[in-house]
């Protein structure tokens, strides 16, 4: 029987229990390279201690890792209990469907974490965003980029919540997101008084519209009206004489009265149509349709269907707004505007019009440039729909009140 190494055996156990307590610089001494049994086990373990003592790291080190991620873990509770605290946050997959919400979601959506998990996103769409917004929207976090604007959404049980948002996309090893944190901040209380400070602002300009309207009727109009009798009075008492010189500057006189007259009346229809306070918005507007195509080139088509009762103050917003882009487009090279106004109870009440003209003074018209982001806000503030399009060779206006 071959005699056994007892100084190799002896360091083995030596290895063995340093490698055992994950210290790997320990190796055994002298082996010979002579096949037997306890020198392969010992160049083994020796070629082994070596490849772990490379990748192995120590249990000091690992404590270290431990220390670092516990105060990472520390840190990123801090944050996430700051931001729950503070803000509104939903999260969503790919496709939009809620993963994760915090409390003060469902406090402002008045929906529990239970009834959203899973649902599309659209559960809290008011439906205010028209097509081209919700475009830029996905368009913009679908490409990786951070998306922030202002969002109206739905509550569960039907009112209306103003969110400051920002998306932030999260992005896999590939470059594509593959979900999307939404970070807003409730501001509803801050748009109602906007709101009624706009809704203030537009009431006084009204009521001192109605009030200039009622001085040109009745003032200024009235006392050209006096003048023009007087002058009939003139006339009478000078129809003897023959001078046609006199004649003329009595006729001159006439005219000028009358065209003031007329431009008068025009005035105080464009600030408060009269017609309006009686008998609503279609029998205004054909007036106002009437008096600026009166010299008899008709650019214009107007056509009314409404079934159901308008508020008076949507029809005055809505006259303003037609007559506002009528004036402002007109100056251009119209071929045609086209006016359509529709009111159903299950429909709720549309505008929609179409000018048509040359691409070049389409392409100029903007909210901007035409003065109409009033006109947007005026709408909105009344709980309606805007959108203003332009398209090759027409300028397209769409509101919608549900």
């Amino acid at each position: 029987m071959a005699k056994v190494d007892e100084k190799i055996l002896n360091q083995l156990a030596e290895v063995i229990s340093s490698v055992a307590a994950l210290d790997f610089t320990k190796k055994i001494e002298g082996t010979k390279g002579d096949g037997t049994a306890l020198d392969t086990i010992a160049i083994g373990l020796n070629m082994l201690s070596e490849e772990l003592e490379g990748s192995v790291v120590s249990i000091e080190v690992l404590q270290d890792k431990n220390i670092e991620l516990q105060d990472a873990i520390l840190k990123m509770n801090e944050f996430n209990h700051a931001l729950n605290s503070s803000s509104i946050v939903v999260v969503t997959d790919f496709k939009g469907d809620i993963i994760h919400v915090n409390d003060k979601f469902c406090e402002i959506s008045k929906f529990t974490e239970e009834e959203v998990l899973g649902q599309n996103q659209r559960i809290v769409n008011s439906g205010y965003y028209p097509k081209e917004f919700r475009f830029k929207f996905w368009r913009t976090i679908l490409k990786g980029k951070v998306f922030k604007d202002e969002f109206k959404n739905r509550a569960k049980d039907g009112s209306i919540y103003w969110m400051n948002i920002t998306i932030v996309p999260f992005i896999e090893a590939h470059g594509k997101p593959y979900k999307f944190m939404a970070i807003g901040s409730d501001i509803t209380e801050q748009k109602l008084l906007d709101q009624q400070l706009l809704n203030s602002i537009i009431s006084n300009q009204e009521n001192d519209r109605e009030v200039f309207a009622e001085d040109l009727h009745e003032g200024i109009a009235q006392s050209l009206a006096a003048l023009m009798l007087q002058i009939g009075v003139i006339e009478l008492k000078v129809r003897d004489n023959k001078d046609p010189q006199l004649q003329e500057s009595i006729d001159f006189i006439k005219t000028y009265i009358l065209e003031s007259i007329e431009n008068t009346r025009v005035m105080a229809t464009g600030l408060m149509p009269r017609m309006m306070m009686q008998y609503g918005i279609e029998p205004s507007l054909r007036s106002y349709i009437s008096n600026i195509q009166k010299d008899g080139i008709r650019f214009i088509q107007f056509s009314c269907t409404i079934s159901s009762k308008i508020e008076k103050d949507i029809e005055i917003t809505l006259y303003r707004v037609i007559v506002s882009l009528i004036d402002k487009v007109s100056v251009n090279i119209v071929n045609s505007i086209f006016i359509s106004i529709s009111s159903c109870d299950s429909q709720g009440l549309i505008l929609a019009v179409n000018v048509k003209c040359c691409s070049e003074n389409i392409n100029a018209c903007t909210l901007e440039t035409i003065d109409f982001e009033d006109n947007r806000k005026r709408i909105e503030s009344l709980g309606g729909h805007f959108r203003l399009l332009r398209q090759k060779g027409s300028l397209k206006l769409k509101i919608k009140f549900v």
